[in-house]
């Protein structure tokens, strides 16, 4: 019994260090003001060794949080445009998010973009959102030498609009199956209330 007991406590003592050790997530001051102000829960992965990193700047978008992982193969990022009455494209989710993929995906002939809308119920129950879209494409080389981005645009009415940009090498990667719930709006905040 005693033998059993230490052999546990052990257990848990190389659990937690794995978790302590493996586990790099940052937020710089500015993406969690940014989160405040959209009413943003952000729900990062607490396994597979994610870390934070800086993306390469690029001419097309900045994001204002990347995480990756190596076991996982993949990365994801996120801009958050909190809603802003005088900023119009902070108040048209539609036409902000028409022009990040037009800027990100590839101009290339073969290029195909999928586009798929959720269903109103769906972005309620998952995201606590509005409006919604999911978009799959090859991203330009200057934003992520990636060749497949899954990008998910969200929004809610007083509140704002985020992107989570999903990249990837292998389109049979599952482990993106298990990330896309990575953002939802705050309940009880926004014009509706929710």
């Amino acid at each position: 019994m005693n033998k059993m007991l230490k052999n546990s406590a052990l257990a848990v003592i190389l659990l937690l260090a794995q978790y302590a050790f493996g586990q790099k997530i940052e937020h710089t001051d500015q993406f969690d003001d940014l989160l405040r102000r959209a009413g943003v829960e952000v729900f990062e992965p607490l396994d597979a060794g994610y870390r934070s990193f800086e993306p390469l700047e690029n001419q097309y978008l900045n994001c204002h949080h990347a995480i990756s992982s190596n076991s996982e193969d993949l990365q994801i990022r996120y801009y958050v445009l909190p809603w802003d009455e005088r900023n119009y494209l902070s108040t048209a989710p539609n036409v902000a998010t028409f022009l990040t993929i037009t800027n990100l995906a590839t101009n290339a002939d073969e290029a195909i973009i999928t586009a798929l809308r959720p269903d109103s119920e769906s972005l309620r129950r998952d995201f606590n959102a509005d409006w919604g879209m999911t978009y799959v494409f090859t991203p330009k080389p200057a934003f992520d030498s990636s060749p497949i981005c899954k990008m998910i645009a969200l929004s809610k009415e007083g509140q704002g609009t985020v992107f989570v940009f999903f990249l990837f090498d292998d389109p049979a990667n599952t482990a993106i199956d298990s990330r896309e719930m990575a953002v939802s709006f705050k309940k009880g905040s926004g014009k509706s209330g929710d």
